[in-house]
């Protein structure tokens, strides 16, 4: 694991470019009680429990989980967080894709070493919340949605690829 790449204390910003408060308490495997909701569920615990919990759960997704796992139970879950152990681990956006094009309308959360440069590809893929260490997370979030104004390919977002701009279909 990396050091985190900011002295920065980190804060939770929508893509909206608002600081809120971070409601969600990350439950370690053994715990059980004791401690106020709402939850995050690791991974793997989840997959133990999702089946029998009623109620809006959290999970955390590392790196090399599979997320299609959590598919028959997406309707449970309120927030994904998904972990960026290190910058250079990309595997999180696919995570984030996946989960959009398989219809999570969900938070998705990313969490970890979150850093300016990495949230405009991570706004493109479909994260909604960043806990990113950053002096200003929202003039950071700002300057990733302002970086371009035509894209190439398709993404999660709703921006269209600017050659379909110039192909529309005739109806």
């Amino acid at each position: 694991m990396s050091l985190l790449n900011s002295s920065h204390t980190p804060q939770l910003v929508t893509t909206d470019g608002e600081i809120i408060p971070d409601g969600w308490t990350l439950l370690a495997d053994e715990e059980t009680t004791g401690v106020d909701g709402p939850y995050v569920l690791g991974f793997d615990r989840a997959l133990k429990e999702l089946d029998g919990l009623n109620g809006h759960y959290g999970i955390r997704v590392n790196p090399g989980d599979d997320v299609r796992l959590l598919l028959p139970f997406i309707e449970k879950i309120t927030l994904i967080e998904v972990s960026f152990p290190g910058y250079r681990d990309g595997r999180g956006y696919s995570t984030a894709r996946i989960l959009r094009e398989e219809g999570y309308t969900g938070a998705i959360r990313a969490v970890g070493d979150v850093l300016r440069d990495q949230l405009f590809l991570m706004l493109r893929c479909g994260f909604s919340e960043f806990l990113v260490k950053d002096k200003d997370p929202v003039q950071a979030i700002a300057a990733a949605k302002s970086r371009f104004s035509v894209f190439y390919q398709g993404a999660a977002d709703t921006n269209r690829p600017v050659w379909a701009l110039r192909h529309t279909v005739e109806s």
